[in-house]
């Protein structure tokens, strides 16, 4: 690693020997744990002029000038084959790792000069997530409304056309959910980042299949996938072109319903059964065994889901169409977290965190 330091220091202690001396060096320098975006932004000026794509071809690479063995040392393979190449984002969290381990003193010079060991602060800190509330989509008009968190209109705009079938999801992985539809005379869904503009247009599935959205791989962004009711299979896409995964659940009858059931940050399948008004809910996609199963809600109702509470972890519910209620349960359990009224007769339910 190049530090702007003398040829005695950086032999002392460079991070190209950062995993055989990983342990020593943690006990020596008691490490610190953590740094701003900030605070790195100084190590990287000063390591190598505030550039994070460089490479002058002395064997350390990026912004905080990382060897290839310690690069791989601490898991930056994942990311990119070298330093450079990897975002600054992810730099910085190999850093983290360094630092941890080994200390400022990884970087002799740079670290102690931009206050490395003193800052102490998560540089990605995980978003609070915000709680799911009610919505509608108005069949008549092509209209989406969304309420806030008090249940009162936050919102509306005119999205897709007659006979579309409403839907919700995180389509770019900025935390929000934004407006979709599927057109069962096309087998095609139109997804928009902005409740306006068309940026998402795919065709999936075949007629009388239902459309699906969903984190499947966990990365922060909803795709798309399909569930056809007539084998009970689950067909999804991480990338809104090509089915990934296949996989069967439920029986003749059932309605589908996906979501981050554990708080693993990752969708996953489920199914309610109207015969018997209880949720059979998998937190797993690759067996779809049943994790969670929870009877709530009266014949007639039809199932949702939503964090109501902002846990991050989805829970299951129920719209009334004769009352427009929004009932939401929490989690494995008929316990009543979450009860809005929201809409008119004859509108679709939705939910989503806008």
């Amino acid at each position: 690693m190049r530090h702007t330091t003398s040829t005695a220091t950086r032999t002392a202690g460079p991070l190209a020997l950062a995993l055989a001396t990983a342990c020593l060096t943690a006990v020596m320098a008691q490490p610190a744990q953590a740094a701003s975006v900030s605070t790195w932004d100084k190590v990287a000026q000063c390591e190598a002029g505030g550039n994070w794509g460089i490479n002058t071809g002395n064997g350390y690479y990026g912004g905080l000038q990382f060897s290839l063995s310690t690069w791989k040392a601490f898991g930056g393979a994942q990311y990119a084959a070298y330093p450079h190449q990897a975002t600054k984002q992810q730099q910085i969290l190999i850093g983290e790792k360094v630092l941890a381990g080994q200390g400022q003193g990884a970087w002799p010079s740079c670290g102690p000069a931009a206050g490395l060991g003193a800052d102490h602060a998560d540089p990605y800190p995980t978003p609070s997530a915000s709680p799911s509330t009610a919505g509608v989509y108005r069949p008549g008009e092509s209209v989406f409304y969304v309420s806030n968190t008090s249940g009162g209109l936050a919102g509306y705009a005119g999205f897709g056309a007659s006979g579309d079938v409403p839907l919700t999801g995180d389509w770019n992985a900025d935390g929000k959910d934004t407006f979709g539809v599927y057109r069962p005379s096309d087998q095609t869904f139109y997804l928009t980042n902005d409740n306006a503009t068309v940026a998402v247009a795919r065709k999936l599935g075949n007629p009388d299949d239902i459309p699906v959205v969903g984190d499947w791989d966990g990365n922060g962004t909803d795709t798309i996938g399909i569930y056809r009711p007539s084998d009970q299979t689950y067909y999804l896409t991480n990338d809104n072109a090509t089915v990934a995964v296949i996989r069967r659940m439920g029986i003749a009858g059932d309605t589908p319903i996906t979501g981050d059931w554990n708080g693993d940050g990752t969708d996953t399948v489920g199914v309610y059964r109207p015969s018997d008004t209880t949720f059979y809910l998998s937190d797993s996609n690759a067996t779809a065994t049943v994790s969670h199963t929870v009877k709530f809600g009266n014949p007639g109702d039809t199932p949702i889901k939503g964090d109501w509470n902002g846990d991050g972890t989805d829970k299951i519910g129920i719209y009334r169409p004769a009352t427009s209620d929004f009932i939401g349960a929490a989690k494995d359990s008929d316990t009543v977290i979450y009860n809005k009224r929201f809409g008119n007769p004859g509108d679709t339910p939705i939910t989503g965190a806008w």
